[in-house]
């Protein structure tokens, strides 16, 4: 822009604001603080231990394994199925056999004992009777005395025989009964094993029970403590953070515009001035001195 033979100019200057050039400075030296806090690594428990309870708790568990609870019930259990589903017409009467022999003695021998001393006081009773009467001779009387006594041993076989009969029927009964109380027995035996481990495993269940509840109390103790220390370390951080980010929001740059003014456009431009001055003067002067003046400047007019 000219005017009179002058130029202006102007210039723009942008610099840092005072205020936030001192703000990014303690902002720097803040983070320079920081940055040079060594690592700290944490000394205290992480995690926590098994309480007393668990580790009983497991030592009954290995007992419980050691002792083999429940297995012996178990072995049994399965020898006896095994037997029941076996059972075959030999053991069948093996088995008999075994129930008649305590009936054999209890029953058949103690029964002929009886018969037998009955007999024998009959038979001495007949025979005072007989010699007292003197009802009959020595042939006679002999005669008597052996169909008295075959009377006897008939009376007596078949009462054996029913006996025996009896005895076998009962036998025979409780041997084919074994097989069905053997596999009861079995299933009892299966039944307790399973009771005693399952009540073995009910007690360690209930210790390790409260040694979890105590190690969780005492684990959350111990993540409450790292908590707070990693709340303490990273506190340098946050209050950076906090710093930086009241930093962030503030303008940071100020303009300002310079004008200066310099030399127009040389000779020319001022003779250009100059003769609409002298065009203006010719006719206020004469020819003559328009001219000269004209002339002087070195222009045609």
């Amino acid at each position: 822009m000219s005017k009179g033979g002058q130029t202006a100019t102007q210039q723009t200057t942008q610099q840092l604001n005072p205020f936030v050039q001192d703000l990014l400075t303690r902002g720097f030296q803040a983070a320079q603080q920081v940055s040079s806090i060594p690592y700290q690594a944490y000394q205290g428990p992480r995690i926590a231990q098994f309480r007393p309870q668990e580790q009983q708790a497991f030592g009954m568990a290995e007992q419980a394994v050691a002792n083999r609870i429940g297995a012996p019930q178990l072995e049994q259990a399965t020898q006896a199925a095994q037997r029941a589903a076996g059972y075959s017409p030999a053991q069948f009467q093996t088995d008999v056999q075994g129930f008649m022999s305590p009936y054999q003695e209890n029953v058949v021998d103690a029964t002929m004992r009886r018969l037998a001393q009955s007999r024998a006081e009959r038979d001495a009773a007949t025979k005072a009777s007989l010699a007292a009467s003197r009802a009959f001779g020595n042939e006679r009387r002999g005669v008597y005395e052996a169909q008295l006594a075959g009377e006897q041993d008939l009376n007596t076989a078949q009462t054996l025989a029913n006996l025996y009969q009896q005895g076998y029927g009962q036998a025979a009964g409780l041997a084919s009964n074994l097989p069905t109380q053997q596999l009861a027995g079995a299933s009892q035996l299966a039944g307790f094993g399973t009771q005693a481990l399952s009540q073995e495993q009910a007690r360690q269940q209930m210790l390790a029970g409260v040694g979890q509840a105590q190690r969780g109390m005492a684990q959350q103790n111990l993540d409450l403590a790292y908590q707070d220390f990693l709340a303490q370390r990273g506190y340098p951080v946050e209050q950076l953070k906090i710093l930086q980010s009241g930093i962030s929001g503030t303008p940071a740059l100020t303009s300002t515009t310079q004008t200066s003014t310099a030399p127009g456009q040389g000779f020319l431009g001022t003779a250009g001035d100059i003769l609409g001055v002298a065009g203006a003067a010719k006719s206020l002067f004469e020819p003559s001195s328009a001219g000269i003046l004209a002339k002087a400047l070195g222009i045609k007019i």
